[in-house]
């Protein structure tokens, strides 16, 4: 029973881990190294675009797999050949604790990998790595050897763990009668086998002739070398706006004032400095080099910025802002700079051109990746109201008041358009040392009011006045008599109409 008990416990156990745990369909992984030659010396280096991966059966999963041959890319080869056969690509497979390179073939919908170690019997696996060159990234070439050719071409990719005694991917191909038939030209004439450079001096590749059980010794083939860009350009930058993220922080960036102290009208100018952190990082991409030199053309700036790729760029910047206005005598304005220091993520697309140190051709491709940067932004002024120095008040503007007045008739349309500028000044005040007193009106010492807009009073301009005086009250007394006369003059004009008027009547009766 306890047994029963257990065991059940187990497959819960089991089942549990089954739901729970995320089911990795990712091919796991190995770096791949190749060699670095320094001098007469070689040391082993990880690749930065090639990797070993398990071979998971997917489609995709050969997508960039290395070939162990490539045609010419839209040939006629390419076409014919592929439609005959499936592609060979590079694998290898762990005997007895050494890596051992061979090459894939297609047995009744299987693909399996053939390997065969330094003078053994070939072997066919279906559990193996394949040789991943990660997003089409690196640039490859079977460089031709020989055993005339001593030691280990630098960039050579090793079939191991950078150790000494790795082997390193190396093919051959067949002489006519060598094996069996073969395609002239086509991908399934090549065999790949393993280079040792540490054999009869010059190094031997190992690899089975097509048909053959064992592994045979060769003098001359290819070694597969991967070549380095030494820099990059990124060009059709193009940001995805509906992903972009930015977020916007309002800084002071400075702040000053600006006087004038001379006795007229005149210039006050000066500079605000300011710094800022600015930060742009382009990502990372699989198969393009980290720490690489990088161009980048950014249609949003007007010139080329040089980055190192996948290492975010900082650099402090200091920028001057200056400032001027024209200021009256014994004025001053506040001046203040203000900023937006903005991060932005924006994932985008953009074309990555790859240069090489054997004057090849570029290799350009289409790369997703996310940007992240960070700058000022927005910088902006803002001014305070002029004010006075001494006491601080404002200083009141003039405000000017346009007047427009339509005409129109109906036979004629006419459109008269009066402007009347009225200027509308305050009175200024005036500095604190000579501000009138409270009341508007300042007393002299001889008693006499001295108010602005009042002249001081004179004797002959109390005579005016007086003269004045008198005519003023002539008029209003002969204005008064004026209205009784005419009162007069109607009612005697009235009786004599009636007086005729009454003695025609007699006549006539």
């Amino acid at each position: 029973m306890a047994n029963v008990r257990w065991t059940s416990l187990s497959f819960v156990a089991v089942l549990f881990c089954a739901l729970v745990l995320p089911n990795h369909t990712e091919a796991s992984t190995s770096s791949v190294f190749k060699a670095l030659s320094i001098g007469a010396s070689t040391q082993s280096i990880t690749s930065s675009t090639l990797s070993w991966e398990k071979f998971s059966e997917a489609e995709t999963h050969l997508q960039y797999a290395v070939r162990t041959y490539e045609p010419e890319q839209h040939s006629r080869e390419t076409a014919e050949s592929e439609q005959l056969h499936s592609p060979n690509y590079v694998c290898r497979v762990e005997i007895e604790g050494i890596f051992t390179g061979g090459h894939t073939v297609t047995e009744e919908s299987s693909t399996i990998c053939i390997v065969a170690a330094q003078l053994s019997e070939v072997e066919r696996h279906h559990a193996f790595e394949v040789l991943i060159n990660m997003g089409g990234g690196g640039k490859l070439k079977w460089q031709p050897w020989s055993r005339y050719h001593a030691g280990i071409f630098g960039g050579a990719v090793s079939v191991g763990t950078g150790k000494f005694s790795d082997y390193y991917i190396a093919r051959i191909r067949p002489a006519h009668g060598e094996g069996q038939h073969h395609h002239h030209g086509g991908h399934d004439s090549y065999v790949v086998g393993n280079f040792d450079p540490n054999v009869k001096l010059t190094g031997r590749i190992n690899a089975p002739l097509p048909g053959s059980s064992m592994s045979t010794e060769h003098e001359h083939g290819d070694i597969l070398v991967e070549i380095e860009p030494v820099k990059y350009e990124l060009r059709s930058i193009k940001l995805n706006k509906l992903r972009t993220t930015i977020k916007k922080n309002t800084t002071v960036l400075g702040s000053t004032i600006l006087s004038n102290t001379d006795d007229k009208t005149s210039l006050a100018e000066t500079v605000i400095t300011y710094d800022f952190m600015k930060e742009i990082y382009w990502g990372k991409h699989e198969g393009v080099v980290q720490g690489l030199f990088t161009k980048v053309y950014d249609s949003r700036s007007q010139q080329a910025s040089n980055v190192t790729w996948g290492i975010k760029s900082s650099a402090r910047h200091v920028e001057t802002k200056s400032v001027n206005t024209m200021l009256e005598p014994g004025t001053a304005i506040n001046v203040t700079l203000f900023g937006n220091y903005t991060e932005m993520e924006a994932p985008y697309t953009a074309t990555i051109k790859a240069y090489y140190d054997d004057n090849s051709d570029p290799v350009s491709r289409r790369i997703n990746t996310v940007m992240v940067s960070r700058d000022m932004e927005d910088v902006k002024m803002e001014y305070s109201p002029v004010y006075w120095i001494e006491n601080g008040t404002l200083v009141p503007t003039t405000t000017t008041t346009t007047t427009t007045t339509t005409t129109t008739t109906t036979t004629t349309t006419t459109t008269t358009t009066t402007s009347t500028t009225e200027a509308t000044t305050s009175l200024r005040p005036v500095p604190i040392n000579s501000t009138p007193v409270e009341g508007g009106t300042m007393i002299d010492e001889d008693g006499m009011s001295n108010e602005i807009g009042h002249a001081p009073s004179t004797s002959r301009d109390l005579d005016v006045s007086r003269s004045n005086e008198k005519l003023d009250n002539m008029s209003s007394r002969s204005r008064s008599r004026s209205p009784n006369a005419a009162s007069s003059l109607k009612e005697a004009t009235t009786i004599s109409i009636w007086l005729v008027t009454a003695f025609v009547l007699f006549r006539l009766n």
